[in-house]
């Protein structure tokens, strides 16, 4: 895979329907669509209460209101580290398959692919969101969704993609039948 020049055109809206749209694998999908292999870097992993998270996730993963799950907050980069995505997971306990590492730099699906980790992922919603960069505040796609393991464990992913790379769908555009929630 070579490395995408910062001087390219995002992606088509063709593209980022596909992205929002598929139930695979995004971190596949991207490295598919920028020609490049990319890594996972985690600013932050903890456990937190749930009253801290967002009530998407809570809703998602079901999760009791006294009780404390894993917030990672990550990022996608290639290698010549420039980022793709914005990452953030939670979840009670790691899937069989993933060690649920801050230390692990591949990306979580890749991770579950190579574990043999049978999974589904089940999409919340998809459209535009915010993405901030150096002081400055663009539209962005993103994409949420449930990764259900075989072993039972959930996990809830929100991802937002960089505008540089991925290009944001116009405010007339839907993602398919995907619902557009911010």
């Amino acid at each position: 895979m070579s490395e995408l020049p910062s001087s390219d055109v995002p992606l088509i809206a063709g593209a980022t329907r596909m992205l929002l749209a598929g139930d695979g694998s995004t971190t596949l999908l991207l490295e598919a669509l920028l020609d490049t292999r990319l890594t996972v870097h985690v600013e932050r992993q903890e456990q937190v209460p749930v009253r801290k998270l967002s009530a998407a996730a809570v809703a998602a993963l079901d999760l009791a209101a006294d009780g404390t799950a894993v917030l990672r907050t990550s990022a996608l980069h290639t290698p010549a580290g420039v980022e793709v995505s914005r990452n953030t997971v939670v979840f009670t306990a790691p899937p069989a398959g993933w060690s649920g590492s801050a230390d692990d730099q591949a990306p979580l699906g890749r991770r579950l692919r190579e574990g043999r980790t049978r999974q589904h992922r089940e999409i919340l919603s998809s459209g535009t969101a915010r993405w901030q960069e150096g002081g400055r505040v663009r539209p962005c796609a993103y994409k949420e969704y449930v990764i259900t393991c075989d072993d039972g464990q959930r996990l809830y992913v929100h991802e937002r993609f960089s505008p540089d790379r991925v290009r944001p769908l116009p405010d007339t555009e839907q993602a398919g039948s995907l619902p557009r929630t911010g």
